[in-house]
């Protein structure tokens, strides 16, 4: 048995103190006489709950909102498809536009008033729908942005295996014992060029690593990822870039290592 038939037994109970004439049948027997088309022909007993009632099913609101009329659904407004609909008050309120071209100019029609009133609220609600377009179509491009993100990061392999530090587990950034080759690239000034490579891990399964340049290497070179981690199976695209800030030569180092292993490139970058 559940709450509310426990409920509604006690709503339905009998009274303690029961008026059994004035619940007979005779006593709420309507009389003929005042019975019309098969309906109340008199509203004398009829009683009216005023501000008792006001609603409380789905149509109505909830019971004590204050709200005893039908909810209004799709109040928004629509543009004027016709030019009869555009000389009447389109919105069913009035801005008060219309009043105000008018006392500006008592000579103005009020049906052409009307109109650019309601041309003023087409605009209006032709801007909302715009914004609302534009910041559906922001967030689709975000959307696509992140997922682009994601992809370019898994392409990268930028998960690392373990977590730890890399400066405490390999120590300062040094040229190894061999040079793999000199990565050489011209570019204006303040002007990006890349390089491109690929690298596996050259031992078994995955490799945390480190990319970075030397110290003494200039801030005009930037590698990406620059960390992340190896895999054995598939290579991992690393973009070196060079933005040179002022004219001449620039040279440094570029290593790229592991617990396994170290490799380094030259680099040398010119304007």
């Amino acid at each position: 048995m559940g709450y509310l038939d426990d409920l509604s037994a006690e709503l339905y109970a009998e009274s303690d103190t029961p008026d059994v004439e004035a619940q007979s049948r005779e006593a709420n027997k309507m009389d003929k006489s005042q019975i019309k088309s098969f309906g109340p022909g008199s509203f004398a007993d009829y009683v009216d709950f005023k501000d008792e009632f006001d609603g409380g099913d789905g149509q109505m609101g909830v019971a004590g909102d204050g709200n005893k009329q039908l909810e209004k659904m799709d109040q928004v407004p629509q543009l004027a498809k016709s030019q009869s609909m555009s000389a009447k008050n389109a919105w069913g309120t009035s801005t008060g536009y219309a009043d105000s071209l008018r006392e500006k100019n008592p000579k103005m029609d009020t049906a052409r008033a009307q109109q650019l009133e309601n041309w003023q609220n087409q605009q209006e609600v032709r801007a909302k729908n715009l914004h609302l377009k534009d910041m559906a179509d922001n967030f689709d491009s975000q959307q696509t942005t992140a997922e682009e993100n994601w992809r370019a990061l898994s392409k990268f392999g930028v998960e690392r295996v373990a977590d730890f530090d890399y400066d405490e587990e390999f120590g300062a950034v040094a040229v190894g014992d061999d040079i793999e080759g000199t990565i050489e690239i011209k570019s204006a000034l303040n002007r990006v060029e890349t390089h491109t490579m690929a690298l596996r891990n050259p031992y078994m399964g995955f490799a945390d690593f480190r990319a970075a340049f030397t110290e003494g290497t200039s801030s005009d070179w930037v590698i990406e990822p620059a960390e992340g981690s190896l895999m054995q199976r598939e290579d991992t695209d690393f973009v070196i870039k060079y933005r040179p800030s002022s004219p001449g030569m620039s040279e440094g180092y570029l290593v790229i290592e592991t617990e396994d292993f170290k490799k380094t490139w030259k680099v040398v970058g010119s304007t």
